[in-house]
């Protein structure tokens, strides 16, 4: 029954992270409160997406609810301050919870189909971790180091929004490289090589995982 819940659970999260990948130029700005659903949305079923320990559950919860609100917050009162807030409160619950994400794959006993819609949540969630990164340095560069270079050069464009960040993410993860997007300085440079090596470790070695698991249990049985 757990197991079933669990499995719902996950299906929602990756319909979730497909609408708010695919979809956020639209999104962000035909439908900001729909928008901010899918996105509530995606906090929740993550954090019940595994049956994670009561104190991991803790800290996804409290990082959870803190983003949530500031989220809410933001759409209702757009300060700037409390976009930047959320923003990187956004990245802490994203860096929690794909790490627990992980860890909770890795420890795992035997592959079930909860694990592996788990696992492709995961590789989303990467992505998406990656983009705010790089949106990350592009914000610090520009108001705490109070440089006037811009980090990535977004094809000659001066108006940038998160989806060109997402889009960058993604094909640096999957060595696409189109070439239409480059790092300039060399904090965005580092950032883009450690989600490059992030997005392919994690496809090698969670396939090496999931099939050591599954030719593990075939073997027993």
């Amino acid at each position: 029954m757990i197991q079933k819940k669990l499995t719902i659970n996950n299906i929602i999260l990756l319909i979730c992270l497909l609408i708010f990948i695919l979809f956020y130029p639209i999104l962000s700005v035909h439908r900001i409160l729909i928008q901010n659903i899918i996105f509530t949305a995606i906090i929740v079923f993550g954090i019940f997406s595994l049956d994670f320990a009561r104190k991991t559950r803790r800290i996804l919860m409290l990082s959870g609810t803190i983003t949530i609100c500031l989220n809410w917050f933001y759409h209702f009162f757009a300060h700037q301050l409390l976009g930047l807030t959320f923003f990187f409160s956004f990245f802490s619950f994203n860096l929690f919870i794909t790490v627990f994400m992980i860890r909770h794959i890795a420890i795992s006993k035997k592959v079930t189909p909860t694990i592996i819609l788990n696992s492709i949540n995961g590789y989303l969630l990467i992505g998406i971790l990656g983009a705010v990164l790089l949106a990350g340095i592009e914000i610090l560069q520009k108001y705490v180091f109070q440089l006037d270079t811009v980090a990535i050069n977004f094809s000659g464009m001066n108006a940038k929004g998160f989806h060109d960040f997402l889009y960058f993410s993604f094909v640096t993860m999957t060595t696409l490289g189109y070439g239409d997007i480059t790092p300039v300085s060399s904090y965005a440079k580092s950032v883009t090589l450690i989600v490059a090596i992030t997005g392919q470790l994690y496809l090698t070695i969670l396939i090496a995982m999931l099939v050591g698991k599954y030719l593990s249990r075939s073997e027993k049985v």
